[in-house]
């Protein structure tokens, strides 16, 4: 495994930083501002504090306590004191700027998510998107704090510290320092280039293992039923190996290369003193003045440390963004755009000559049909006939390669999404329910009306069953709707679809989960809606058809190689009941 080039890495993770740093300076400038105030005081105080403190020491060395040198060690204490108070203040009005960068962050990635079509979740595993989340917080976090923490206030520091020596000693001092802070800093950039292959793999890795594993979670039941539990096992150990190696590998490089930062450091301050002590001597520089050096090289060691090593963490932290990147800059979904606001007056929905290909595979053609209130229209046919396809141009979640969808006589494809959202409902195959109580399934976010609620789970046949519940709407159904017997679920779902008294309702084999008698009972409360809406269903139970149904069969186009494995393949790539 290679690591990724620099160039291409850095063309993905700049517009999502972008745009997250620009909201995060437009909406705190004010707090950014007094948080450079604050660095820009604790970094004077920082270079103030120990020339004071020189000066004090060779009033000393003089045999001089007078009361002026009295009020200069309290005012040093003071000014100790205030350093203090800045220091820790700059570091948690970092962590208050990271946590608002990091809320922004979030609710811009999860924004984005929103945007995405629906085979963006199926290329993506749950777990790999919260990880990439996690992550790309992480790193936006990290580089405000550093900004905040190691380079501002690095920076200012070193520069004034730089200052003072050059004024106070000479400019040998001052070039030794920025050779050792050159070196330290171009020592790191060099370490970085290293080992950074070895940490794009480690990260990489962890990605490729999140997918894993939420793969093998939502598998596992069937895993058990074939005695696969140590085969997953050890696919997961090798590929948990592979992450490990690679953290192993960079750690040893980085250890080999903080006994080079070490020496560094031992050869500046070894030269500081050898040319600095022949001058004390000769009487040319004071106490006083070894002490503010021996302070200033203490001090500047620090931010040059922290900054050489936050070059380092800056790196971690692109690594780690990237998976965040890489999604936030996957397409859009094109279908959910439409620039005309719908409102729905009839919902007569007519399918005119429609068609889809999915590459080389068309898995519908020529469809023609009215759906209109006043009956149901179902749709049949063998699985792959094109039936979830059907539904998918219907919700705008595909759009039709071949012919149009009328909805009263208005092109879908010219319909804002979200206008003809509040107008339908759909109860989908599998039914998703939030771990949350009965009430907040079925509404959904939707503004919360109780009598719109209980009309709605009278219509699913399912509010008896709710008030005997001990907490009514409020139950909480579990992970996943768990609590509840797939039948139970179903009903719920068929409540949601009715809540906001859709003019459209779509049914994918919503009744598949229930008896025939609870099957019955909605069927029957469905019909009764008469011409307050459309209903289109798919269905393969010919008993719940009526006789004043309308049926639309689906056969499926004619594809060469049929029966082959050939066939099956573009097939199972043309995915249509699960896109």
């Amino acid at each position: 495994m290679t690591a990724p080039e620099p160039k291409p890495d850095w063309r993905i993770i700049w517009p999502p930083l972008r745009a997250i740093y620009a909201q995060f300076l437009s909406e705190e400038r004010w707090m950014l501002l007094g948080v450079a105030a604050v660095v820009l005081a604790s970094a004077v105080l920082a270079v103030v504090t120990p020339y004071l403190f020189s000066r004090l020491i060779d009033v000393l060395a003089a045999g001089e306590v007078a009361t002026a040198a009295v009020a200069g060690f309290l005012g040093y204490a003071l000014l100790r004191g205030l350093g203090t108070i800045t220091g820790y203040s700059t570091n948690y009005l970092s962590i208050i700027a990271a946590e608002n960068l990091n809320f922004i962050a979030a609710t811009r990635f999860f924004s984005t998510l929103l945007g995405k079509p629906g085979s963006f979740f199926i290329d993506h595993n749950p777990v790999a998107i919260q990880t990439a989340r996690q992550q790309g917080q992480s790193a936006v976090y990290a580089l405000v704090q550093l900004a905040i923490i190691v380079f501002i206030p690095g920076t200012a520091q070193i520069v004034l510290a730089v200052g003072l020596l050059g004024a106070v000693i000479n400019a040998e001092l001052v070039l030794i320092v920025v050779v050792y802070g050159s070196f330290f800093i171009g020592l790191t950039y060099l370490a970085n280039r290293w080992t950074r292959p070895l940490l794009d793999q480690a990260i990489e890795a962890q990605q490729d293992n999140a997918r894993f594993v939420g793969n093998a979670v939502n598998a596992m039941e069937t895993l058990r039923y074939f005695n696969g539990d140590r085969w997953i096992s050890e696919k997961f150990s090798e590929k948990a190996d592979l992450s490990r190696a690679s953290w192993v590998g960079w750690s040893r490089r980085r250890i080999l290369l903080a006994g080079l930062f070490g020496l560094g450091l031992a050869a500046q301050l070894g030269i500081t003193f050898w040319l600095l002590l022949p001058r004390f001597e000769a009487g040319q520089i004071s106490v006083g003045d070894i002490v503010l050096i021996n302070m200033i090289l203490v001090q500047l060691n620090q931010p040059f440390e922290m900054i050489g090593t936050s070059i380092d963490e800056i790196m971690r932290a692109a690594a780690r963004f990237l998976p965040f990147a890489e999604m936030w800059a996957a397409p859009e979904d094109t279908a959910r755009l439409g620039g005309r606001r719908l409102r729905v007056s009839r919902g007569r929905l007519a399918f005119e000559d429609v068609g889809f290909r999915y590459g080389a595979r068309q898995t519908l053609a020529g469809v023609s049909f009215t759906a209109e209130p006043g009956r149901i229209t179902f749709v049949t046919g063998p699985t792959g006939a094109g039936k979830s396809t059907l539904f998918k141009l219907a919700l705008k979640a595909l759009e039709p390669t071949q012919g149009r969808i009328l909805v009263d006589g208005t092109d879908l494809a010219e319909i804002d999404r979200e206008s003809w959202y509040a107008a339908v409902g759909v109860v989908p195959q599998d039914v998703m329910l939030l771990n949350d109580s009965l009430a907040a399934n079925i509404v959904l976010g939707r503004p919360a009306e109780p009598a719109r609620l209980r009309a709605a789970a009278a219509r699913a046949s399912i509010l008896a069953f709710i008030e005997g519940l001990p907490e009514g709407f409020e139950t909480t159904v579990g992970e996943r709707g768990l609590k509840l017997s797939g039948g139970e679920r179903q009903r719920v779902s068929i409540a949601r679809a009715l809540y906001a008294d859709p003019r459209v309702l779509f049914l994918d084999e919503a009744s598949s989960a229930l008896d025939e008698a609870t099957e019955a009972e909605i069927m029957s409360e469905l019909r009764a809606l008469g011409e307050g809406i459309t209903i289109l269903a798919i269905t393969h139970r010919r008993s719940v058809i009526g006789p004043d149904d309308q049926v639309i069969a689906l056969e499926g186009p004619p594809v060469p190689g049929a029966g082959t494995q050939e066939s099956k393949d573009e097939d199972a790539a043309a995915g249509q009941d699960r896109l």
